[in-house]
């Protein structure tokens, strides 16, 4: 087992990474706490205007279903599991970005490699089309199809719309005829 070069604590990680000091001494970088239980439920929320269901991958047999805009809770280990499987629902376009079911523990989500302190997740918020409409015509045009890709947040768009009650015609036009739906 390689030596430690430092006093810190000693961490457990899931997948470590080999470094040199001067001295030749190589000593393992953790990626999580030892203290990150993976049998811990955290909540998952799902961010479609549409039920979504998956097949269980660790926790058991059967599925998971999350209702529309509802939440469920799962274990880190289920969580992981999704994401190294690749499920959409989770990893969305890649990373955790443009991704369905939104995990709402930041532990977790900077384990699954979603994000870290200086990047957070891309995903569909309110604030977000808070941010969007306060934009210019131009602006919001060319960022729309940044900031919502998928169907699932298409479909959000065009809800937040509504729930937040702008009324710039234009903008709205614009999201109606780029989303698809109609307001």
């Amino acid at each position: 087992m390689a030596e430690k070069t430092t006093n810190a604590p000693a961490k457990k990680s899931a997948s470590t990474k080999s470094t040199t000091t001067a001295s030749a001494k190589t000593t393992k970088k953790p990626d999580i706490d030892e203290n990150l239980n993976l049998d811990t439920r955290v909540t998952v929320k799902n961010l479609a205007g549409w039920d979504v269901t998956f097949k269980r991958k660790h926790d058991g047999d059967g599925d998971v279903l999350i209702t529309k805009e509802g939440k469920q809770r799962l274990s880190r280990n289920e969580i992981q599991a999704q994401v190294n499987d690749g499920n959409k629902l989770f990893v969305g376009v890649g990373n955790g970005k443009h991704a369905t079911i939104y995990i709402e523990d930041a532990e977790t989500r900077q384990w699954v490699g979603f994000e870290d302190e200086n990047n957070p997740q891309e995903v569909f918020t309110d604030e977000l089309v808070e941010r969007l409409f306060a934009m210019s015509q131009s602006d919001f045009e060319t960022s729309l199809s940044t900031y919502i890709v998928t169907r699932a947040e298409k479909y959000a768009l065009i809800e937040a719309i509504k729930r937040l009650g702008f009324n710039d015609y234009h903008k709205i036009m614009f999201a109606s005829n780029y989303t698809g739906y109609k307001l």
